[in-house]
């Protein structure tokens, strides 16, 4: 947490912070809230290209919430009333959040969307793609092409081809 408070009072985290819009910036709040915070001056300056990254429900505040819209979603058949009493959705919206991962904040649920983070350091990768070893798989076809280039060496005395 101290480590948080020195990188946000950093000019260019301000600037970066003073950049975003409304809902942007109830977003990081939530994020800085989680175990999800932001560390480094170059996750706050990509945030608002990165907004997707994280999905802020505001409207659930507690498992019982998060469990009513667990069951929403994936019942599907209408209960009457008398069926929907008996029902404890707090073990719901427990097994959903551990699925997810999401954590609740003040600003309301916050969850990971999946999408990947996108980094501004673009310009940077055609050079280390040139630097780059070949995978295993690139390696295995090269091989086959020089085994394939190469002439077959004559086989041992002693063997006989087979007869067809």
């Amino acid at each position: 947490m101290e480590e948080n408070k020195r990188i946000e009072s950093l000019p260019e985290v301000r600037a970066a912070v003073a950049a975003l819009s409304p809902e942007d910036r109830k977003l990081l709040a939530a994020v800085q809230e989680s175990p999800h915070r932001l560390t480094s001056l170059e996750r706050f300056k990509e945030l608002s290209k990165n907004s997707e990254y994280f999905i802020l429900e505001d409207n659930i505040h507690s498992e019982a919430d998060f469990g009513w819209r667990y069951i929403a979603e994936h019942m599907d058949i209408h209960l009457p009333k008398e069926l929907l009493e008996a029902i404890d959705p707090v073990p719901f919206g427990k097994y959903a959040m551990e699925d997810e991962q999401g954590f609740f904040t003040s600003y309301g649920y916050l969850s990971l969307s999946g999408d990947e983070w996108q980094h501004e350091h673009v310009t940077d990768r055609p050079h280390q793609e040139g630097e780059k070893k070949p995978s295993i798989r690139e390696r295995l076809e090269q091989g086959k092409k020089e085994c394939a280039g190469r002439q077959t060496q004559p086989q041992a005395r002693g063997k006989s081809e087979p007869e067809l």
